[in-house]
């Protein structure tokens, strides 16, 4: 980014509208930054600032390296409070970036109609990422925090990723007529299981590295059991994505199921997490196929 793009100006809809984060998202979501592209633009705005609030404080809870009463604390405090100075969390590069960005991020959220139902939605985000450092709080070098049992499992990836399948799929029925040939009510449970889904992919993908960090969400013994788990979930998704009519919505949605199923076939293959991670040719060829679904 510029000097003149880090500097504390006012943050308008104009701005999000136009893409002004365009490269910070690439940066920091690779993928889900090209289904925010495709998204309509009376949908764009609210989503995609919904999206970097959640990813940013989603940077605090992963920053393993600060202090667990830091991390907790700013967690803690969002919403209504950051500081206007980004906090050292010993981050850098995209993610130090985005931090910065926080006080203009949360100045942009007044301006939206859509304020009230994106705070509400991060509230229940930061409940499962401030769960999640309080989990994994080890109490001494000697010992490590136990697995995450399947009913804590479950919970924290409604929290975190569900809860937001069903924001995602209230905003479109609230800006988009004629979404989906199902009704709401239908629609709700799939997208839970859709959202969820994604996180327990990506949880199978990175279960190495963050077993080597001390949180071991799903241990060995289920990983199996969470396979098809997870299988079921995307069945789910795949029915979601299905009964969207809009042509461009249903594109943001096949890409991260693509994308997943993908990122799930690559984890069979390597189930020690060694070379679990789609081309980035393919996450285009991925990208094409979601119109032609």
């Amino acid at each position: 980014m510029t000097q003149e793009e880090s500097s504390p100006r006012p943050l308008t809809l104009t701005v999000l509208d136009t893409y002004a984060f365009e490269t910070l998202l690439k940066r920091v979501a690779r993928s889900f930054q090209l289904s925010l592209r495709i998204l309509p633009a009376q949908l764009r705005p609210a989503l995609s600032l919904a999206y970097m609030l959640a990813r940013a404080s989603d940077t605090i809870a992963d920053a393993s390296t600060a202090p667990d009463f830091q991390r907790l604390a700013l967690l803690r405090g969002l919403p209504d409070l950051f500081p206007e100075k980004s906090p050292d969390l010993g981050l850098g590069g995209a993610e130090r970036e985005l931090l910065n960005l926080m006080p203009r991020l949360l100045e942009a959220l007044k301006t939206l109609p859509e304020r009230d139902e994106i705070i509400a939605q991060w509230r229940i985000i930061l409940q499962g990422q401030i769960f999640d450092v309080e989990r994994f709080v080890v109490p001494s070098a000697d010992t490590s925090a136990a697995p995450l049992t399947p009913e804590e499992l479950e919970e924290y990836t409604y929290l975190v990723a569900g809860s937001v399948g069903e924001f995602w799929t209230r905003m479109c029925f609230k800006h988009v007529p004629d979404y989906s040939t199902k009704p709401l009510e239908e629609m709700l449970p799939l997208a839970r299981r859709f959202g969820q889904a994604l996180q327990f992919v990506n949880i199978l993908r990175d279960r190495r590295s963050d077993a080597d960090a001390g949180r071991i969400y799903i241990p060995d013994e289920r990983f199996y059991v969470e396979m098809q788990h997870v299988t079921e979930l995307l069945q789910s998704a795949a029915e979601y994505t299905a009964a969207i009519q809009p042509r461009a919505l249903r594109a943001a949605c096949a890409l991260p199921l693509d994308l997943a199923n993908q990122t799930l076939a690559l984890v069979a293959q390597h189930p020690l997490g060694v070379g679990v991670k789609v081309p980035r040719y393919k996450v285009w060829l991925a990208f094409v196929k979601a119109f032609w679904r």
